[in-house]
């Protein structure tokens, strides 16, 4: 049964239970925008009338890919990680409740938090009531580059409004999936300011999903020396954004860190810290 709900929780999580519904908002887009003409008999039978534009979006959707000439925003699912990526922190968390790495979660960088709410989700199901879910995000989107390894990048609101999703709508999203509880914290303001901070003892797993260099590098820094040997730091965005990449490059070089970095998919990356990584 717990392997079902989450799988449910999964689907729910990445749009796959109601997937149609988004390829009619982005038809009656294209409709509005002019590059397509509205028909009631498309609108119904999308799948069918659109047939490739809805394979090709399914297939962004497995694998996350969604800023291109197909779906110009990042849509309106709960998480935009994508199946795979989401099946890797599925996967961490199992290795972590099998092998009893001690420690919370978190994820720096939520959006509108669907990961987290399977953190906790994944929490619920195995009845684990010693770990802490923590949600780290300015909830107000990105901030505008500061460092010269971020220029060129700005995700900030005036450019990414998409990105800046409020506390309180993180928030309602957990409480919709029944999982606002005492075993979620969030962390909310900039991770250079609430991260160094943060009431954080031992973490199992890291997830950063911050794009710039500036915010990956604070938040390795703020909480790597955290997570126990045998926990998962997982990172977005090394494939895709060179100065994301950079940041880890450096910081795994700088702290003598040899565990394999393993690639998830075309961006995400990963690795367990062993003992002899210890900060």
């Amino acid at each position: 049964m717990e392997q079902l709900y989450l799988e449910l929780l999964k689907k729910s999580l990445l749009g796959e239970l109601y997937w149609e519904n988004e390829t009619r908002l982005l038809y009656l887009r294209d409709c509005v925008e002019g590059r397509d003409s509205y028909s009631p008999d498309t609108a119904l039978r999308i799948d069918d009338r659109r047939r490739a534009f809805c394979e090709r979006y399914r297939e962004l959707n497995r694998t996350g890919r969604f800023v291109d000439d197909l779906v110009e925003n990042v849509g309106y699912r709960h998480t935009m990680i994508g199946r795979v990526r989401l099946e890797n922190v599925a996967a961490c968390l199992e290795r972590i409740r099998s092998a009893g790495v001690p420690g919370d979660l978190v994820e720096c960088g939520v959006w509108r938090g669907g990961t987290t709410v399977f953190m906790r989700g994944f929490l619920k199901a195995w009845g684990i009531t010693d770990r802490t879910v923590w949600v780290a995000d300015s909830f107000a989107g990105l901030p505008a580059p500061s460092l010269p390894q971020d220029e060129g990048n700005d995700l900030s609101c005036t450019k990414c409004p998409m990105l800046a999703i409020a506390l309180e709508t993180v928030e309602d999203l957990f409480a919709r999936y029944d999982l606002l509880d005492n075993q979620v914290r969030f962390l909310p303001g900039w991770f250079r300011d609430t991260l160094p901070h943060a009431p954080i003892e031992h973490l199992a797993l890291l997830r950063i999903d911050a794009d710039l260099y500036e915010s990956t590098r604070d938040a390795l820094s703020a909480l790597y020396p955290r997570v126990c040997a045998g926990g998962f730091i997982i990172v977005d965005d090394h494939g895709c954004i060179p100065a994301c990449r950079q940041a880890v490059d450096e910081f795994r070089q700088r702290e003598g860190i040899t565990a394999p970095l393993e690639s998830i998919d075309w961006t995400g990356v990963f690795w367990q810290k062993a003992s002899t990584d210890a900060l």
